[in-house]
């Protein structure tokens, strides 16, 4: 499995967080953006996985919708994984997200997380 990229989205639809491995992130950001209409159409369901919002030939979007309305999308490279792995790989991706918002007192809800170190997915 590859992760090709990663979004994470706040109530409001706004990108929180948006991180790829292409350096020319403009070609995968539409592809994340039309999941986000699968995410509203799912977010019914009263888990958190939301499971694979759209696919391809080449990657699977899955995404995970918490109690806040947070969204987290995770695109994949097109490979057999299962369901549950990257459940738990959503659920620490969020757990991650947690951490660093509520432990900074200086995090204002909704604005884009910037990290000074160059790390890629």
């Amino acid at each position: 499995m590859s992760i090709l990229a990663l979004a994470i989205i706040d109530k409001d639809n706004k990108p929180v967080l948006i991180k790829s491995r292409d350096p020319d992130s403009s070609k995968l950001q539409p592809k994340l953006h039309s999941a986000l209409d699968v995410v509203d159409e799912k977010k019914k369901i009263r888990e958190a996985f939301l499971g694979v919002l759209s696919q391809s030939d080449n990657f699977k979007i899955y995404g995970l919708c918490s109690a806040t309305h947070t969204k987290i999308l995770l695109m994949v490279q097109n490979s057999s994984i299962r369901d549950n792995e990257i459940r738990y790989i959503l659920k620490n991706i969020y757990h991650a997200y947690v951490d660093v918002t509520s432990n900074n007192p200086f995090y204002v809800y909704g604005r884009p997380i910037k990290s000074n170190s160059s790390c890629i997915i």
